[in-house]
């Protein structure tokens, strides 16, 4: 089964890092990737992370759906994997899987980067000697695809959690879903927090200096970032990390323009994965933890790992209370 990551581009300078042979008239893709006989595409919409908010929702879907059908019919592809803002645009992938004219199979790819997330998290804390049971985390997005799978798995492990989203009534709905210690607020109250998890569809950053204690652990698995390269030059004290990549196999080569080298997205990890296995099945809205299960468990089959802990890309290790990228 052929995979196509469908993503869009997240502000005016990424279009500079798109290779020019990619840009056609409706929709930007690459050349036919072959991942150990898997055959797939690398393809994005035209439009930025602010106008994805911004426009009228159904013109953007639309936008969506022409350069869905386009990889169905002009490129043989079976499986889609929804990036970035057009997973939310598209209601997780829901809205997408009700348009009949696509016959093929959709995945948001937030299963596996959640448990990627939370595998982040635990190694950030056992990095700076930190007990998760006496530390308190903060989600933000906490009613998200990936900010409600991270606080199913992670509340219970924490002495205590804050849950917080933009609307009262999916945060009532997502207290009879998880287990121990936690509140739910609309505000940005992070500031109580030892460790914060930030799943936002926001189109900027998001996260303030004054938003952070001292020494916080932030795991951004926002795109764009929640938490800007800028903040964390002024705040050494803050433990920024990449929330959403993983390591692959080195004879595989993905062409992401901005992609660290040797890196990929978890959520592209887990569509190529998906493809790999010839799996024929949506796994789109909320994240079934049975499903992340299984693709942590791809993950070790195929060798799509959390090797390491990094920071807009590059390696990170605690040194004498400073987060130092190498």
């Amino acid at each position: 089964m052929k995979f196509a990551i469908l993503g869009h581009l997240l502000d005016e300078k990424n279009i500079k890092e798109i290779p020019k042979e990619w840009i056609h008239e409706k929709i930007m893709f690459s050349s036919e990737l072959d991942i150990n006989g898997t055959k797939g595409y690398m393809t994005s919409i035209k439009l930025m992370a602010n106008q994805m908010m911004m426009l009228n929702r159904e013109s953007v879907r639309r936008v969506i759906l022409d350069a869905v059908l386009f990889v169905q019919d002009e490129l043989d592809v079976g499986l889609i994997q929804l990036g970035g803002l057009t997973t939310s645009v598209t209601s997780g992938g829901v809205w997408l899987t009700e348009q009949k004219e696509y016959k093929g199979y959709v995945t948001h790819g937030d299963s596996y980067t959640a448990a990627v997330t939370c595998q982040a998290v635990r190694k950030a804390l056992e990095l700076r000697d930190k007990n998760i049971s006496e530390q308190t985390i903060a989600v933000v997005g906490a009613y998200g695809i990936i900010g409600e799978a991270v606080s199913k798995i992670l509340v219970p492990e924490f002495k205590h959690s804050i849950l917080i989203g933009r609307r009262e009534e999916p945060l009532k709905k997502l207290k009879e879903e998880v287990e121990g210690s936690f509140e739910t607020t609309t505000e940005l109250r992070t500031i109580d927090a030892d460790v914060v998890v930030t799943a936002t569809s926001h189109p900027t950053a998001l996260l303030k200096s004054e938003h952070l204690k001292k020494n916080a652990i932030v795991v951004d698995v926002s795109q764009p970032p929640n938490l800007s390269f800028d903040v964390c030059q002024k705040r050494p004290d803050v433990f920024r990390v990449d929330g959403g990549y993983v390591s692959f196999p080195e004879e595989y080569a993905f062409p992401i323009p901005g992609m660290p080298k040797g890196k990929i997205f978890a959520c592209i990890a887990e569509a190529v994965m998906q493809a790999m296995e010839n799996e024929h099945e949506n796994h789109v809205g909320s994240i079934d933890l049975d499903h992340l299960h299984k693709t942590e468990k791809w993950a070790e089959k195929y060798g799509y790992m959390l090797n390491e802990l990094t920071n807009f890309g590059k390696p990170i290790k605690y040194v004498g209370g400073v987060n130092n990228s190498s």
